[in-house]
């Protein structure tokens, strides 16, 4: 799977919604390929400037581009370049589907082939049983199987909510290794996150500040007030490490319940 990423350049961009300011003067500076992470505490904005980022959520102020696409005027190209894995609440894994009903039902609406499905469960790593409930998955293996539903359509970009909600220490290193190794085929990735993952080079951070509010968004989406806006860093330390695969007769078998039941491990450490 080779995919031209998406950059997306972000300067003072703010969104209201009808009660309110939903984000303020955010600034992020995304190359094509990078792992970016929008960092800050629950109620600070981050799944409305996923929305923003993805071209489903209007801007009144500031300057917006995805790969050359300047929004808000050119939404419907944005959305075409950005997909979203999970976006919470309203674009997410249906808990009472199966694997394989899931994937039936994603493959109708998005075209992938089983091949680059096949790829993206390789990429992180894990092998789901078609007959499962989606709600008897380990809660990191059902955030990974949404991200790769998305990830095999070859979007130029994918965006991910929520990344760590729900899960150990163990898991949440897993999870952000996972999405490391989706950024090896040129795919831009975007996720939020409370903090920012393990240390890696590669990692840009776009950091909220703690300040929030309760407007709501319409159809539910939760609106942010940032009255200081947002920064862009590096948060750089040591390399990322790939995700393994363990295989047996030549099958790929999922490793993330063996991960998911160790101890928490300090941030950073590799937990195998």
């Amino acid at each position: 799977m080779n995919v031209d990423g998406a950059s997306i350049i972000a300067r003072g961009i703010t969104a209201r919604g009808p009660e309110g300011t939903v984000f303020e003067n955010v600034h992020a500076h995304v190359h094509p390929g990078d792992l970016a992470a929008v960092v800050g505490p629950s109620g600070t904005g981050r799944t409305s400037l996923l929305l923003a980022l993805s071209g489903r959520l209007r801007l009144i102020a500031g300057h917006l581009t995805v790969s050359g696409h300047v929004l808000p005027a050119q939404a419907k190209a944005v959305r075409r370049l950005v997909a979203p894995a999970r976006l919470r609440p309203g674009f997410e894994l249906e808990q009472h589907m199966t694997v394989r009903e899931t994937i039936t039902e994603r493959r109708i609406t998005t075209g992938f082939t089983r091949e680059s499905l096949e790829e993206a469960f390789a990429l992180v790593d894990i092998a789901p049983k078609p007959d499962a409930l989606v709600h008897e998955l380990h809660p990191g293996e059902q955030l990974l199987l949404a991200v790769s539903l998305g990830a095999a359509a070859g979007p130029a970009c994918l965006v991910v909510d929520d990344v760590e909600l729900g899960l150990p220490q163990a898991a949440r290193n897993r999870v952000w290794t996972a999405l490391r190794a989706v950024t090896w085929t040129g795919m831009t990735v975007v996720a939020c996150s409370p903090d920012p993952p393990g240390p890696d080079p590669g990692t840009t951070v776009i950091r909220l500040p703690a300040e929030e509010t309760t407007e709501p968004l319409p159809r539910a989406w939760r609106a942010i007030d940032n009255d200081e806006g947002a920064s862009t860093e590096q948060f750089t330390v040591v390399d990322a490490i790939p995700p393994d695969t363990h295989t047996t007769s030549g099958e790929t078998t999922s490793t993330f319940d063996e991960w998911a039941d160790e101890p928490d491990s300090e941030q950073g450490e590799d937990p195998r």
